[in-house]
């Protein structure tokens, strides 16, 4: 079995009829018909039922055609994407996202970049603090974005957005009753929760972290946020994580003296001097361009 004879049995079918098929495929009619013959044989059962003024496919040949227009289509699939590679396309691209990033507007360019290079796989981690540049420097992607508590050796920089971290508490939240009469002195005497630095062997990064209160440490900002809104903690987090709940009452956000809203610059990092790939060098282009939100 062939590609070629099963380009012939699909063009048969979808044009109805042998010298149809032949044309559309700029062969001879007799070259279609001993494809489909030869296929046939090879099968040991008929793909057409020849007594009609058209052929018309067996229930054998019904099956068949669906299993010949996938396998057509992943030959297709696999030619394309050795062209892709043929052309010096990257075969992966990778991100370290810190969590306080604006996640979906780095969605938005992936997903133009993935349409317009699939042969291109795309590979996202989220990271805290000290994490998604420790990732970079380690050579484990080839881009972060994330915000800068020191001036990072090798590396090229871009300023893209702030984001904006706000104290909350719940509206069940013992203090809630004295909302917005809250001061760090009273925090003091209850759990702030804290997400965790992912650094492996960098010193670890704190940021908004009150000296002296009971931590809960948690691996990730959801877990943090499920936390905040049972009441159990209070804690800083982006504000375009929870801007619904603040919006509808279940989190009240503080202010005051060490819980103003805190901006933090994020930026888009490569390593310097290293040569990017053409899907590389789109996307970091790209991710420059888009509008963020805070």
């Amino acid at each position: 079995m062939t590609l070629e004879q099963l380009r012939s049995l699909c063009a048969v079918v979808e044009k109805g009829g042998f010298h149809a098929a032949a044309e559309s495929l700029f062969r001879s009619q007799s070259a279609i018909s001993i494809a489909i013959k030869n296929l046939e044989q090879e099968l040991g059962l008929c793909l057409f039922d020849r007594q009609a003024y058209r052929p018309t496919l067996t229930a054998e040949g019904q099956v068949l055609y669906g299993k010949a227009k996938s396998i057509l289509s992943r030959s297709e699939e696999f030619t394309n994407t050795a062209k892709h590679f043929a052309q010096g396309e990257e075969t992966e691209i990778s991100i370290a996202l810190s969590a306080i990033a604006p996640v979906e507007q780095v969605l938005d360019v992936i997903k133009q970049i993935s349409e317009s290079a699939p042969a291109t796989r795309m590979s996202l981690q989220i990271e805290n603090m000290g994490g998604t540049l420790e990732r970079l420097q380690e050579k484990e992607v080839d881009f972060a974005i994330a915000e800068r508590f020191m001036p990072i050796p090798q590396t090229e920089e871009i300023r893209l957005t702030s984001t904006e971290m706000v104290s909350v508490i719940s509206a069940d939240f013992p203090l809630a009753t004295h909302y917005p009469a809250i001061t760090v002195a009273d925090l003091e005497h209850y759990v702030q929760v804290v997400v965790r630095d992912t650094s492996r062997n960098q010193p670890k990064q704190t940021a908004g972290v009150l000296e002296g209160a009971n931590q809960w440490l948690v691996n990730d900002f959801d877990m943090k946020k499920r936390m905040i809104l049972s009441a159990a903690a209070w804690g800083r987090m982006p504000k375009h994580r929870v801007a619904d709940e603040m919006e509808d009452g279940r989190l009240l956000k503080l202010s005051g003296k060490e819980l103003d809203p805190l901006l933090v610059d994020m930026y888009l990092f490569r390593r310097a001097n290293e040569t990017l790939g053409p899907i590389g060098e789109q996307l970091w282009q790209s991710l420059q361009r888009c509008t963020y939100a805070s």
